[in-house]
């Protein structure tokens, strides 16, 4: 049991119950699908520009030697060794097409929770789709054709998947990587939440991966679990990302936040340090702790589906957990619909609108206490309730 030990009631045991067999039945699928993806030839993709990926040469102490870089161009490997870890310019030989500054090693993990923004955009499950993700923010405000921020004061949220299935995942990261500190400059922000696809990549889970990056690895002699641990420069900022935060009278997380939520005595803060703190342990890991169990389950903040699908949560308990914690709604993504809807009359937003796909997506947005949406045509409309017969698409 860990530091934070509770008494579970019935019904929390029996979510916990549901989430250990969940992750039982993905451990096996793991190993299989790991030996398979082991067993893939770097021939079957080519012409793999990617990167950059930096590792610091001292991981215990980033900051007290340098970075060893490296870069995929046209399926050759290329590599360059600086003497610094911070502030250091990166070129754009392939992969990521701009130049890039790397920043101080993340150090410390984000206290704040809570934030308060005049405006918030929010886009979700990006999912290695970067230039469907590009064209959204250009045409929504967010940054300019130059790739520079032009939301101001604004807050971006992503609520998680940026990582899995599409062939662009390391363009999306060192962009969102890039804003992050531009925005910070202009009084903004950009709060890139944790999924659950982020949570098993970095226990090697690799399912999902496209294919393009069992390559890579090959190329760089390494796992993908290792181009994203602790000591990478985006692995170790993954590792500084939270996986709830509040921006006015909002909530946002990947998956959703279910009533036995409060049995667990936990803060947000709490929540989201432990998850800092157990970032890549094996399945067989997380099921030796409750709290755990819970947090990585089916039920937990990562997974949970219960706003949209059986069981669907009563309409009261969600209530229940909006008065407790003073809130207005939550918004989630994880659950892939057709566009960004309104549930429980507005008190559920979700805002997976199928980017995956690489072929269209939305943004929701919050202007000064106005709800609406916009795609890539960028004209904002009002966000709609869903219908009642739409399509879902797995996770």
């Amino acid at each position: 049991m860990s530091a934070f030990s509770y008494s579970a009631p019935a019904r929390l045991r029996v979510s916990m119950l549901r989430g250990l067999v969940a992750i039982a039945s993905s451990l096996a699928l793991t190993i299989a699908a790991q030996a398979q993806t082991a067993a893939t030839s770097v021939t079957n993709v080519t012409g793999i520009n990617d990167g950059p990926y930096a590792v610091y040469q001292s991981p215990a102490q980033p900051d007290k030697a340098g970075l060893d870089v490296s870069w995929v161009c046209n399926d050759q490997l290329h590599k360059q060794s600086f003497a610094k870890s911070a502030h250091v310019k990166l070129p754009a030989p392939c992969g990521y097409p701009q130049a890039l500054t790397i920043r101080p090693a993340e150090t410390a993990f984000p206290l704040t929770v809570k934030f308060k923004a005049d405006k918030v955009a929010a886009i979700s499950d990006i999912h290695g789709q970067f230039e469907l993700m590009l064209k959204l923010l250009q045409a929504n405000g967010i940054i300019n054709q130059e790739w520079q921020w032009t939301f101001g004061k604004g807050h971006l949220v992503i609520t998680g998947d940026v990582l899995d299935r599409g062939p662009q995942v390391t363009e999306a990261l060192w962009l969102l990587y890039a804003l992050e500190a531009q925005a910070s400059a202009a009084g903004g922000a950009v709060h890139l939440l944790l999924g659950n696809h982020e949570a098993i990549s970095m226990a090697g889970d690799v399912r999902y991966l496209n294919k393009k990056y069992a390559s890579v690895a090959q190329h760089l002699n390494t796992s993908y679990q290792q181009m994203f641990d602790n000591s990478s420069v985006l692995g170790r900022w993954l590792r500084s990302k939270p996986v709830i935060i509040q921006v006015n009278d909002m909530l946002f997380m990947h998956g959703g936040l279910h009533p036995d939520y409060v049995s667990l005595n936990m803060s947000l803060p709490q929540i989201n340090e432990k998850y800092r703190q157990t970032l890549g342990l094996s399945k067989a890991e997380v099921k030796t702790d409750d709290v755990l169990s819970w947090l990585y389950g089916s039920v937990g903040p990562l997974w949970y589906r219960g706003y949209f699908h059986a069981p669907v949560l009563p309409a009261n308990d969600l209530d229940k957990v909006l008065q407790q914690l003073k809130l207005g709604r939550i918004v989630v993504g994880h659950t892939t619909m057709d566009g960004v809807y309104f549930h429980y009359q507005g008190k559920v937003i979700s805002i997976d609108s199928g980017i995956k796909g690489g072929l269209k997506g939305e943004m929701l947005f919050w202007d000064k206490g106005q709800l609406s949406k916009a795609g890539l045509d960028g004209q904002r409309v009002a966000v709609p309730d869903a219908p009642e017969k739409r399509k879902d698409v797995g996770d």
